[in-house]
């Protein structure tokens, strides 16, 4: 596939384009200037880094296609919204879908409509009517602007509790099956090893995971009771989560000092043992479950559980829409060809590469978390978590491995096989994610294949009305919610936070999310 390209490119049309471009050299070699955010996982080889790595030497050798990052920052989307205003556009970049918009209202991206139906491989093709309405959001007036980047599938959107699995042992405590299980099990932590009972942190996103509990669906938009779409945060079966959030705050269950910690000073929490149950999505094993393991050994592993609801049931899992970036082009760029053909090369490596690269080659662009720091160039393949789970899991089971036919099989197949050997930590992500005997994929297939779980009515971009307020909206929430929890205000505040979201311009927001989505 990736040979019959390089064909198409080197004919006498794409000579010309290349030989005349300001951007291309006597050589023929294409110039491509992105930009890029900071992706702090990554473990490089002496001397690489995310401007220079395997991914863009693979470009200039395969290819003779030069990618040079004009900057990287890990406040991209800030310094990105900069660039635009100042008309100061890389090449090729990645933008949200509010930026996408703003670009294409103001007639600054190139239509991709052409160059990506001549020269997308039939795969990369496949990934868009794998998930159609993620491509056509990013068409305008039936012309493409944005190819979407895609996502791992909705097998990664279920959430779940994670409980040190060493602590529950070492008391002899059952499977939560219920809120009140939950709790108790909480409660049982602190009463032998001390601390707190649930990790979270100040932007409240992963104790808005336990709302379903209580049949709430934060950030999701619903149907209410009069049949119009409304937001979930606002809903009266939040209230009823918040109540319950605030006696466990006054119990200690809660950590004490979440309002003050982030994302990171959580985690540290957990890797320190100071607290054994977390809310959290599916990948708990890759952040913080590698240092967690690698601090406190394999035994202090934290399992999954299906969060259920305060009277015993699985609760119904919130799935949203699951696109949210795409690949544009600046409007005069003169090579869209030369940037398609990497993206066809991502698709080809990590769908195709196993047994037609050399395992060197695969371990050095996949390993280590490398294969996330190429930026704009890559489209992920929508239906490839769920098929890979079901690939992985059977060839665990039978130690059968015909079934594995990619190299990210592959991958979650060797390191959950290496960290029930050896327990090295670098592997309990894919162990905890595919292979473990509670692993997160398994609770997730289930969720899907029983269609246990609500979708959001926005099911497509975000109305421009909504995306202008920003974190403004959720901001007022947060806020207002927090002071509940902690007990500064009173569970009847509640009423109050939701006038002010609404007076804010939650209501235009919610007419603005019904006029596009009301009637599908």
């Amino acid at each position: 596939m990736s040979t019959i390209l390089i064909a198409a490119c080197s004919s006498d049309t794409g000579k010309s384009s290349t030989k005349t471009d300001a951007d291309s050299n006597e050589a023929g070699t294409v110039n491509i200037h992105t930009v890029t955010s900071e992706y702090s996982s990554a473990k490089y080889p002496k001397g690489d880094d995310i401007t220079n790595n395997v991914w863009i030497k693979r470009y200039q050798e395969k290819f003779n296609i030069n990618v040079q990052t004009d900057w990287v920052s890990d406040e991209y989307d800030t310094k990105l919204n900069l660039a635009i205003s100042s008309n100061d556009l890389p090449d090729v970049f990645r933008v949200n879908p509010s930026q996408l918009r703003q670009l294409m209202e103001a007639d600054m991206l190139m239509d991709l409509s052409v160059a990506f139906d001549q020269y997308a491989s039939e795969r990369l093709k496949g990934y868009m009517t794998s998930d159609v309405d993620s491509y056509e959001s990013g068409k305008k007036d039936g012309k493409l602007y944005g190819i979407p980047q895609m996502h791992w599938g909705l097998i990664e959107q279920p959430d779940f509790v994670w409980i040190r699995n060493d602590w529950k042992e070492e008391l002899g405590l059952k499977d939560p099956k219920s809120v009140e299980d939950i709790k108790n099990i909480a409660l049982k932590f602190m009463e032998k090893h001390g601390g707190y009972g649930i990790a979270v942190d100040q932007s409240l996103d992963y104790l808005n995971l336990l709302g379903i509990a209580w049949n709430a669906h934060p950030d999701l938009w619903i149907k209410d009771q009069t049949g119009q779409l409304a937001y979930g945060s606002i809903q009266p079966e939040m209230k009823n989560a918040l109540a319950e959030w605030a006696e466990w705050y006054k119990q200690g269950i809660i950590d004490p000092e979440f309002a003050i910690k982030d994302f990171n000073a959580m985690n540290a929490d957990i890797v320190a043992g100071k607290v054994g149950i977390q809310p959290y999505y599916q990948w708990w094993g890759y952040n913080p479950g590698v240092d967690t393991v690698a601090n406190l050994g394999k035994d202090a592993i934290f399992y999954p559980y299906l969060i259920p609801t305060v009277d015993g049931k699985e609760a119904k899992q919130s799935i949203f829409f699951a696109n949210n970036n795409y690949i544009v082009m600046k409007k005069d760029f003169a090579n869209p060809q030369a940037v398609i053909e990497i993206l066809n090369d991502y698709a080809y490596v990590v769908d195709e590469g196993n047994g037609k690269e050399s395992p060197e080659t695969l371990s050095a662009l996949l390993d280590n978390d490398i294969a996330h720091v190429v930026g704009a160039f890559r489209v992920l393949n929508p239906n490839s978590d769920y098929e890979q789970f079901e690939a992985v899991s059977a060839a665990l089971e039978t130690k059968d491995t015909s079934g594995l036919t990619t190299s990210g099989m592959w991958q979650k197949y060797n390191n959950s096989v290496e960290f029930m050997k050896n327990a090295t930590p670098g592997a309990v992500g894919d162990y905890l994610q595919q292979g473990a005997p509670k692993n997160a994929y398994g609770l997730a297939k289930k969720v899907l294949d029983s269609e246990n779980f609500t979708k959001t009515a926005l099911w497509g971009v975000t109305p421009e009305i909504l995306s202008s307020y920003g974190t403004t909206l959720d901001d007022i929430l947060t806020e207002g919610f927090t002071k509940i929890i902690m007990g500064t205000e009173s569970i009847d505040s509640f009423d109050v936070v939701v006038q002010n979201w609404r007076a804010a311009g939650g209501d235009d927001a919610t007419q603005a999310v019904n006029d596009a989505y009301g009637n599908q």
